[in-house]
């Protein structure tokens, strides 16, 4: 379980400010959190080969079969800054 001082303390590694008045909803959020973590680390999971791919054999698959639903100039009608077939854009530099 998280205290004040460890909320403080992620704040302040994250560069998240909190207003104390939210830092007992924050707290109990994040104590959710954990809690939940926890519960996740108790399922045992002993008997379960992560490298059993019997499911992915039996996921179909289609054919990548290429078609063009929309037309270059259907696109550009979208823009009102178009120049040589291409939208424009601002220019940036750094």
């Amino acid at each position: 379980m998280l205290n004040i001082t460890d909320l403080d303390k992620v704040c302040r590694l994250a560069k998240i400010k909190i207003d104390e008045n939210e830092k007992d909803q924050f707290l109990n959020k994040l104590n959710q959190v954990f809690n939940w973590i926890e519960q996740l680390s108790k399922i045992d999971v002993s008997d379960v080969d992560i490298n059993d791919l019997k499911d992915m054999e039996d996921t179909p698959e289609r054919k990548d079969i290429p078609f063009m639903t929309n037309t270059k100039e259907e696109l550009l009608t979208n823009s009102e800054y178009k120049k040589f077939d291409m939208y424009s854009v601002p220019k940036v530099v750094e």
